[in-house]
């Protein structure tokens, strides 16, 4: 049976739900519940970015929040150590996360795979272990220190507070979810599946292979280091442990399991990355068994639903509509035609009953 297709009527409508409700909800909610708010969609921007480079490009990244630190660090560095504007600096950051990206991007043409899996660990190591430890690039990292940037204004308006600085965050994640699926829409998207799907195919037809793929890991790059710069002032301090390697494994997983090929995952991975722990601090479960969940969902998932769990369900719904819309249909089309079910009017009678005589 073919797959249900999509109902681009349906979807709009969800989004604008969501979207009122993403609005709405938080402010009913304590300002604790509203940080984690804003913790979910600055993890569901860097979800966003191997949305690009897993789902559109088919390469996999286990340093995507090394990315995430170099946006971050160049903000806490610039603002707290420099007396920059944060909007200059999380400008120049997101730049230097996308030539980061670029940089690890040009020996990762060669790489797919397993191979490329061990390169994107190495980079990670090599942030962890060298580039953000004290004592090897203190002006950057800040030593033993952390950062402390504030958090900016925007046209008069503080983001001191909770819900305003959560809309804010929800604002760049709606722009660059907007952005991300334009390029999946638009011909970047075919582009970059056509590459995913055989690159000797692309390089028959002309399609320069290296820049479209140094591009990819680029923007990849970009949307991590985005997601760091505000990270930066969402937390208030800019410290090495929060960048880790096993961040960016945590952050990999969950966006295999929510599924790399719909934007719509990286909503729904950065409530799992940011309520998750949370949920279990309700149990008798502790955080610490939040990364073993996430490996068996994980399992469970690439057995039961390859495609993601987010695409998986979108099948559902489509599937369930589809046979409600088809038993309509069957009704009506066996319903006896309206003339016979009414009936006859009196003057129609009189016609009959002269005729009869």
């Amino acid at each position: 049976m073919n797959a249900p297709t999509s109902d681009p009527a349906l979807r709009r409508a969800v989004v604008l739900g969501a979207v009122v409700f993403a609005v709405v909800a938080p402010a009913v909610l304590s300002n604790y519940l509203r940080s984690l708010a804003a913790d979910a969609l600055i993890s569901g921007m860097i979800v966003l970015s191997l949305v690009v480079l897993t789902g559109l490009v088919g390469q996999i990244s286990f340093c995507q929040y090394s990315f995430a630190a170099l946006g971050a660090f160049t903000v806490g560095s610039l603002v707290a150590g420099h007396h920059w504007s944060f909007w200059m600096a999380l400008i120049v950051g997101t730049a230097f996360a996308a030539a980061g990206g670029v940089l690890v991007g040009i020996p990762a043409l060669r790489l797919s795979g397993l191979f490329l899996a061990i390169l994107t660990v190495a980079v990670a190591l090599f942030f962890d272990r060298f580039l953000l430890a004290p004592g090897t690039w203190n002006a950057f990292s800040g030593g033993v220190e952390p950062w402390r940037p504030a958090r900016p204004s925007i046209a008069g308006i503080s983001l001191d507070g909770s819900y305003a600085f959560y809309l804010f965050v929800l604002a760049v994640f709606l722009l660059t979810s907007l952005l991300v699926w334009n390029l999946r829409r638009g011909k970047v998207g075919r582009v970059l599946r056509a590459i995913r799907g055989s690159e000797l195919a692309a390089a028959t037809v002309g399609l320069d292979l290296t820049a479209w793929k140094l591009a990819a890991f680029g923007v990849s790059a970009g949307l991590a280091g985005l997601a760091g710069g505000l990270s930066a002032v969402a937390v208030g301090s800019v410290s090495a442990g929060s960048y880790d390697f096993l961040h960016s494994v945590s952050v990999a997983a969950v966006a295999i399991v929510m599924g790399v090929g719909t934007v719509a995952s990286a909503a729904a991975g950065g409530l799992f990355l940011a309520f998750g722990p949370w949920l279990l601090q309700h149990t008798p479960l502790s955080t610490q068994y939040f990364n073993l969940i996430v490996g068996g969902l994980l399992v469970l998932q690439l057995v039961f639903t390859p495609q993601g769990l987010v695409a998986h369900n979108e099948q559902l719904v489509l599937a369930w509509r589809a046979r409600i819309l088809a038993r309509r249909r069957a009704a009506d089309v066996s319903a006896p035609p309206d003339d016979l079910d009414r009936p006859p009017a009196t003057d129609e009678l009189v016609t009959s009953t002269e005729a009869s005589a």
